[in-house]
């Protein structure tokens, strides 16, 4: 296989580790917010009259703790913490919705900045903030049960045993009992850096997160794959041929299968989701497009470094490995040069559709949850009012979730100068909004979207077909 190892490492240590700076930053946002959560239990206690003890112990968990969190590749902040907190049993409710919403409701009491208010999920609290990053608090509680055995549970639909460093421990074995390292004894020194696998993980995971429009499996779901028996192949030489092989072995492993389990507790399914299983049914389909793709490469008589760079591009799409042409904007004329018309469109965020507006957002200034309400409104327009004049909602998404719900396009008739929708579907869409006058375009404005694959796609009161 054509050698661009080199060039595989100058693109990991460059635009996929995550970086020191980065991950202090992320500790600071995580630090910021345990203290808000404190913070706010002391608010609620206030209120109260009772207690609200704070959790005694906090860890880290998820691609953060496992060191596999990578950067975002658009360069929105599309980050996500999961932190555990660890609370005494007797300190909490004994109720496991309850003890999710009493953090949430000490979050809310602190919190500011949000695109959406905390909310209490099955399995953690999250808040999401303007900047793009999101935290999920997973709650535990710990006791001595009668054999003086000390026992750790989750609060999930029930308190469910689970240890929240058994996932970081059991990475952290795999990738050093797996990758190659050297040994003296036998004099073996492989030219790989240590911790091969961890880098397989974030290249795949990377891979996972190529194209906004693609909704793919996350990292724990990656990671579980990767360190399956017979996955993760090994290359002492180097790390290219070590992703090419483990991309074959995943491929024919979900083939036979899709299906994926917790490696530390193989009871739970972690594609018991529909839209989870999808998810790793598509990651199958794209692998067998990017192992075709990769075929050149093993061309020895015809590949060249050009060629096989523009095959690895493909893999991770991204401007390192080869320039892309930009053709945005050559197509759509300034339509006010044409017709000396505008329009301008603002849109609110709402917890509800008709619900009152907490924020605005940009024309894709950041990344939005699903699950938010969005209120679009024509601001102004200078197009005459008569004769008159109709206006246009057309939405534009992309990407696998809104294909597969048949909401890839959709406008509506004449419906005021507002309308509302919802965040639905992962990827980057457009509202556009024209006016129109006897059937011509007048005025057009469009309004960019950004939604990631976190948040709940149910909106309240909607009635509206789901936008990106």
């Amino acid at each position: 296989m054509y050698d661009i190892s080199d060039d595989l490492q100058i693109f990991y240590d460059t635009h996929v580790r995550l970086g020191t700076i980065r991950r202090q930053q992320l500790a600071t946002y995580r630090d910021l917010n345990i203290t808000r959560l404190k913070n706010g239990l002391n608010d609620l206690a206030k209120e109260t009259g009772r207690p609200h003890s704070h959790p005694y112990d906090w860890k880290n968990q998820g691609g953060y703790a496992m060191h596999t969190l990578n950067q975002d590749p658009k360069g929105d902040n599309d980050y996500d913490i999961d932190v555990s907190l660890i609370f005494h049993k007797d300190e909490i409710p004994e109720d496991p919705l309850k003890a999710r919403q009493r953090v949430r409701d000490a979050l809310c009491k602190r919190c500011t900045n949000f695109t959406k208010e905390p909310e209490s999920r099955t399995n953690a609290v999250t808040i999401w903030y303007a900047e793009g990053y999101h935290i999920d608090f997973a709650i535990y509680r710990t006791y001595i049960d009668n054999l003086g055995i000390k026992r750790i549970e989750h609060a999930s639909t029930e308190w469910k045993r689970r240890d929240p460093m058994e996932v970081n421990d059991w990475f952290s074995k795999c990738v050093a009992t797996l990758s190659p390292k050297a040994s003296q004894t036998l004099g073996y020194y492989p030219k790989v850096e240590d911790g091969q696998m961890r880098r397989i993980v974030r290249f795949l995971k990377r891979f996972c997160r190529s194209r906004t429009s693609w909704s793919l499996p996350g990292g724990m779901i990656v990671s579980a794959l990767v360190a399956e028996s017979g996955i993760y192949t090994a290359n002492s030489e180097r790390d290219d041929l070590a992703l090419y092989n483990t991309m074959v072995a995943l491929r024919n492993r979900l083939k036979a299968s899709c299906h994926v389990y917790n490696p530390v507790d193989t009871s739970q399914e972690l594609t018991g989701k529909t839209e989870v299983l999808n998810q790793v049914t598509r990651l199958r389909d794209r692998l067998d497009t990017a192992i075709s793709k990769l075929s050149v490469l093993f061309d020895e008589s015809k590949c060249t470094r050009e060629k096989a760079r523009f095959a690895w591009d493909w893999i991770f799409n991204h401007e390192f490995w080869a320039k892309k042409e930009s053709t945005k904007g050559t197509i759509k004329a300034e339509l006010s040069a044409v017709t000396g018309y505008s329009v301008t469109v603002r849109c609110d965020l709402a917890k509800r559709e008709n619900g009152p507006i907490y924020e605005q957002y940009l024309s894709g200034s950041s990344v939005l949850p699903k699950g938010v309400a969005l209120k679009f409104s024509v601001i102004s327009t200078n197009v005459p009012p008569l004769p008159l004049y109709s206006v246009q909602w057309i939405v534009d998404n992309e990407g696998d979730e809104a294909g597969e719900a048949k909401q890839l396009y959709w406008e509506s008739s004449d419906s005021g100068t507002t309308i509302w929708t919802s965040t639905a579907f992962k990827g980057t869409h457009r509202m556009t909004c024209q006016i129109k006058k006897e059937g011509r375009v007048m005025a057009q404005a469009v309004h960019i979207v950004k939604i990631t694959a976190s948040g709940n796609s149910r909106i309240s009161g909607s009635s509206n077909r789901g936008f990106g």
